[in-house]
C-alpha cells in the first residue's frame, strides 16, 4: 500500500516580547489548507488504485506458503530390492517366447512328442494335447498292464496310466499322475492329402525323437480292431517301425493330421490281412476324445489350507483360517489364524482369488507336482510364495473332484493360456 509522508510545519517562534506578525501567519494557513486539500484530493481521486493495492495484498496473503528449501543432500537411504522370484519369473518368460518364436514349425512341434516306455524300454510314441497335459497314442504297442512312464523332450520321465483307449481306431489316452507338460500339439484343419503338402511324422528308433518325412497316398478303407472296418483313413507310404507307432502326423504347420496306428489291410483269395500301419485322421481322432470318461483327468493337486473370503481396504482374497499339518501350505510357511492375523491369498499363478471356491477351481487347474507361485498379504506385506502341489493325503482331505473336461487337440490359430478348444464341434 503507499506510504503517506506527513511533514510537520511550524513557524518559528518569536522572541519574547516581539510583535506578531498575523499577515504571514495567516499567509502560512492558507498555504497549508491548500497544500492539504491538494493531497486530499489527490487521493480521493485515486480510488482504484488503491482498491488494486488492496486486491494485491490479499492475494499475497491468500497466496500458499512458498515450499520450504530442500533439506542438506545427507546419506540417502538404501532403497529395498524388487523381489526376484517375480522378476526371475517374468525374465524366463520372456526368453521362453522369444526362444520359442525362433523355432521352426517342427521343432515347437517336437517339443509336444512324448516316447511311451516300460521298465525304460520305449513302446512307441505319443503326442501331449496342447493345454491339456494328457497324451494322445496308440494302443497296440502298450501291450497288457500299466507300469507306463512318458519320457519328455527335456528327458524326464512321469508315471502314466491309460485312461481311455479304443481298439478298433487303436487309440489310447494316457493320464501323466504328476506334473503338467507346457508344450502341446494343436489339430490342422487341412486336408493332409493334397499335392502340395508337406507331411512329416516322428521316430525314435535311436532313442531320441526327431522329425521324418513322411508320404501319406491317399484315403482308403482297413480293418481294424475286432476285424471293423475302418473307413477313408490315411494310407502311409513311408515305412513305419513298430516304436513309431503313436506318433503324431503333422503338416507343414506342425499341427496334427493325424497318429500312426496299426490295422490290417485285406487279401484277396480269403488269405489273412496283412498287419499295415495306416494314419487315424483327425474325425475320428475328435470322437475318441468326446468319449472320454470322468475319470480320465489328472489327480488334482492339494494345497491344504481352510479359508474364508476377505475383503479389507487394502487386499481383497482368501484368507487362511487353519493349516493341515504336513500339507504344501505349511511347507510354504503359510500362516492360518483371525483377521489381521492369517495370511490372504489374492492370486495363484496370477490368476486373482475372492472367494474359497476360486481359490479351489485355481488350484484344482495344476497337477500334482506342479511348482505354483501364490500371491499372499500378510504382515502388512505382500509377498510371492511358491508352493509345491501334492495329492491329498485321503479324499476327505481333498477338495471336491471338478467336472472332467474333454481331452483335445486344440483347433489352429488358437493358443491361449490354459485349456485350448473343444475338438467335439
Amino acid at each position: 500500500m503507499r506510504e503517506m509522508i506527513v511533514l510537520r510545519l511550524s513557524p518559528r517562534p518569536a522572541a519574547p516580547g516581539a510583535s506578531v506578525d498575523t499577515a504571514g501567519v495567516k499567509g502560512w494557513r492558507r498555504s497549508v489548507a491548500a497544500g492539504l486539500a491538494l493531497a486530499l484530493a489527490g487521493v480521493l481521486a485515486a480510488p482504484p488504485a488503491a482498491a488494486q493495492d488492496a486486491q494485491d495484498d490479499e492475494e499475497e496473503e491468500s497466496a500458499p506458503p512458498p515450499a520450504p528449501p530442500p533439506k542438506p543432500a545427507g546419506k540417502k537411504k538404501k532403497a529395498a530390492p524388487p523381489a526376484e522370484a517375480p522378476a526371475e519369473a517374468a525374465d524366463k518368460d520372456k526368453k521362453a517366447t522369444d526362444k520359442d518364436k525362433q523355432l521352426t514349425a517342427e521343432e515347437r512341434a517336437i517339443r509336444g512328442v512324448v516316447v511311451v516306455e516300460r521298465g525304460g524300454q520305449a513302446l512307441g510314441l505319443g503326442a501331449v494335447l496342447a493345454g491339456d497335459g494328457r497324451v494322445l497314442s496308440a494302443l497296440s504297442p502298450l501291450g497288457p498292464g500299466n507300469d507306463l512312464d512318458v519320457r519328455f523332450a527335456d528327458g524326464s520321465t512321469v508315471r502314466v496310466k491309460v485312461g481311455h483307449h479304443d481298439r478298433i481306431w487303436d487309440l489310447a489316452l494316457l493320464v501323466p499322475q504328476s506334473g503338467k507338460w507346457p508344450d502341446g500339439l494343436t489339430a490342422s484343419s487341412r486336408d493332409p492329402v493334397r499335392q502340395d503338402a508337406t507331411i512329416r511324422s516322428f521316430t525314435a528308433a535311436r532313442g531320441k525323437v526327431a522329425a521324418i518325412p513322411m508320404v501319406l497316398r491317399a484315403h482308403r478303407a482297413l480293418l481294424g480292431g475286432d476285424d471293423k472296418q475302418l473307413d477313408d483313413v490315411l494310407e502311409l507310404g513311408s515305412r513305419v517301425t513298430p516304436q513309431d507307432l503313436g506318433a503324431p502326423i503333422i503338416d507343414e504347420d506342425g499341427r496334427v493330421v493325424g497318429v500312426v496306428g496299426r490295422g490290417c489291410a485285406p487279401n484277396e483269395g480269403g488269405k489273412p490281412c496283412t498287419p499295415v500301419a495306416f494314419g487315424v485322421p483327425i474325425a475320428p481322432v475328435k470322437g475318441f476324445l468326446r468319449s472320454a470318461p470322468a475319470t480320465a483327468v489328472q489327480p488334482s493337486g492339494w494345497l491344504g489350507i481352510q479359508g474364508v473370503g476377505e475383503s479389507g481396504p487394502i487386499a481383497k482374497g482368501v484368507r487362511v483360517i487353519m493349516v493341515h499339518p504336513g500339507s504344501p501350505a505349511q511347507e510354504a510357511q503359510l500362516k492360518g489364524g483371525e483377521r489381521g492375523a492369517g495370511d490372504t491369498i489374492l492370486a495363484v499363478d496370477g490368476l486373482p482369488v475372492t472367494s474359497p471356491e476360486e481359490l479351489s477351481d485355481a488350484i484344482r487347474t495344476h497337477a500334482v507336482g506342479e511348482r505354483v507361485p501364490l500371491i499372499v498379504f500378510g504382515g502388512g506385506k505382500f509377498r510371492q510364495v511358491p508352493v509345491v502341489l501334492r495329492a491329498a493325503p485321503d479324499p476327505k482331505a481333498a477338495p471336491s473332484a471338478a467336472p472332467a473336461q474333454p481331452a483335445e487337440l486344440p483347433p489352429p490359430n488358437d493358443r491361449p493360456r490354459g485349456r485350448q478348444g473343444d475338438l467335439r464341434k
